[in-house]
């Protein structure tokens, strides 16, 4: 089976700069990485080839808002009770 990712020790190395400065880039978004667990990261091969190459993605805001338009309910089903987290 290929390998699919870096950890962020060979890209270290692969950089020659230390493991601390690879996460540093990776949690200001320069460099795309995913994070598997609160201890566990790993870099795609294919997108920190194309960063070194000189691409960088933009980075998309998330939002959540209400619906744009009417949500259509099949028969016996309900929408889900919104939760009001201020009361938490």
């Amino acid at each position: 089976m290929a390998k699919l990712y870096y950890t962020p020790r060979e890209v270290a190395e692969m950089l020659a700069i230390s493991d601390d400065a690879v996460l540093d880039l990776i949690n200001r978004g320069e460099i795309p990485a995913l994070r598997l667990s609160p201890r566990i990261t790993r870099i795609p091969m294919a997108a920190f080839d194309g960063w070194r190459q000189g691409y960088r993605p933009r980075r998309r805001r998330v939002s959540i808002a209400p619906a744009r338009r009417r949500v259509e309910v099949g028969a016996e089903e309900t929408l889900p009770v919104a939760r009001d987290l201020a009361t938490r």
